[in-house]
């Protein structure tokens, strides 16, 4: 379910008339609404039903789960068939048709898309979902908009959208109004439940969820983990400790799951169910019947080891309005409870937001992205916030070291191959070189092991590891696991 699941009036339906108002005057707009208003679902309906632009309407979203539920949710509600009006296309799957004019993207594809179609024909709007996640590709995108706005498009929309948007700095930096929607959450009771270092946090959950269940709270309960190891451990720990009388249903959700599973996790049943999840569950969707949410307080994060001059997963703690964003998950249709797995002295010492991707990840494909679309540096693009100019010269000298880039920064006939391809430069370069070859095939196994994620979940036997001359590589073993499946 998503967001908009109501079925009196949302919040944004009270500002409708002033969002339409402020987009036929003006092509851009920032637009802050707490979780739960509406946003996400009416927004691109607001703009469509009454004309405020010609031409397609594009949602860019950070996650491929959060787009197929929107785009399921919106032509649920409008009685239309899904890829119809109202379609999405994310990396592994598309519902879109000729007659689709509200689109769900993912960014990065939107990314792609203007590679192939710079001018971005037969689009009107561009809006900017759960802008405060702030990926490269988010900054990129808007900055790309922009440069269409001042030069070949004028009549182009942009409207970034959020719940914890810094929304005036946003505003003052596109030189735009800024519009506000009031929310309507109920009242969430905040528990601080800190546990000590050498506890695991699905130890820490189960004993919080034990608490809940004794003190009689009614209604499903999400809780927040940072990746799949975590839930599978929080809900084998959950079955083993949790007494059956409570009659509950255990539900894993994570953007890898297949779509009969997420969809298994997103919708009530006869049982009670306690849903462990990553944080897609965070922003723009809304899971029908939570009550309580018990936080962990943790997220994988993506940050560059410079030493390995690669992009690494961390464990970290996660910000205060990424905190309120979750906590704001119990309180969408009664009252509910909030538990927290850490201090509340430790919660005012977190960060207040998290630090933009753009200023912590490799900026390889990001400019490679750039230079493709004619942007010979990026000291030259619009961008909020800028990187640190070591980051830059490295991303520069990788590109160059690949041949990608020329002493010029201009693209090569390499280089623009590269960009053609989706998944990071040091592999786009490794498959380029594999064609020229003759050994393409096996080379696409093997970038798609290291770029995507770890396919063995568990130990696996020493036969696929055995080797009779040497000590295989982890490509080579995982290379086994995947054939032998096959």
């Amino acid at each position: 379910m998503t967001d908009g699941i109501h079925t009196a009036p949302l919040p944004v339906r009270g500002i409708a008339d002033a969002l339409c108002q402020h987009l036929r005057t003006s092509n851009r707009l920032v637009l802050t609404a707490p979780t739960g208003s509406g946003k996400t679902t009416q927004v691109p309906q607001i703009l469509f039903d009454n004309r405020v632009v010609d031409g397609e309407i594009i949602v860019l979203q950070p996650r491929r789960l959060a787009a197929r539920l929107v785009a399921q949710r919106i032509a649920e509600e409008r009685g239309e068939q899904l890829g119809d009006l109202v379609g999405y296309q994310t990396r592994y799957d598309r519902q879109v048709s000729d007659r689709t004019r509200i689109r769900f993207l993912t960014e990065g594809l939107f990314l792609r898309r203007l590679q192939g179609d710079p001018d971005l024909r037969g689009v009107g709007a561009v809006l900017l979902d759960e802008f405060h996640e702030r990926s490269v590709a988010a900054d990129l995108s808007l900055g790309l908009v922009r440069q269409l706005q001042e030069t070949c498009r004028p009549e182009l929309r942009l409207v970034p959208m959020s719940a914890t948007l810094d929304a005036d700095a946003l505003s003052d930096w596109l030189d735009c109004p800024a519009l506000s929607a009031e929310g309507r959450a109920y009242p969430v009771d905040m528990r601080y439940r800190p546990t000590d270092a050498h506890t695991a946090p699905w130890q820490s959950a189960t004993d919080a969820l034990a608490e809940l269940l004794e003190s009689e709270a009614e209604g499903d309960i999400l809780v927040f983990m940072p990746g799949a190891y975590e839930i599978r451990r929080t809900i084998q720990c959950m079955t083993e400790r949790i007494d059956r009388r409570w009659n509950l249903r255990f539900y894993p959700l994570y953007s890898a799951l297949s779509v009969r599973e997420q969809d298994a996790a997103l919708t009530p049943g006869d049982q009670r169910r306690v849903i462990v999840s990553t944080n897609v569950a965070e922003t723009s969707i809304t899971i029908e019947g939570i009550r309580h949410v018990i936080d962990s307080g943790l997220a994988r994060v993506h940050r560059h080891d410079p030493r390995r001059g690669i992009d690494v997963l961390l464990i970290e703690n996660v910000s205060r309005a990424s905190s309120q964003q979750r906590a704001g998950r119990a309180g969408r249709t009664a009252p509910g409870t909030c538990t927290r797995l850490w201090s509340q002295a430790e919660d005012g010492a977190r960060a207040e937001r998290d630090a933009p991707e753009i200023q912590r990840l490799d900026l390889a494909d990001a400019l490679l992205q750039l230079a493709a679309l004619g942007t010979r540096s990026i000291d030259a693009f619009p961008l909020l916030d800028r990187p640190d100019a070591s980051s830059i010269d490295q991303a520069v000298n990788l590109l160059r070291d690949l041949g990608a880039l020329d002493e010029d920064n201009e693209l090569t006939p390499t280089g623009r191959s590269m960009a053609q391809l989706p998944c990071h430069p040091r592999l786009s370069r490794f498959l380029i070189e594999a064609a020229g070859r003759r050994c393409l095939e096996r080379a696409c196994i093997w970038a798609a092991l290291i770029g995507e994620r770890d396919i063995l979940q568990r130990p696996i036997r020493r036969e696929y590891s055995e080797c009779d001359d040497a000590l295989p590589s982890d490509i080579e073993v995982r290379e086994r696991v995947l054939l032998r499946a096959k």
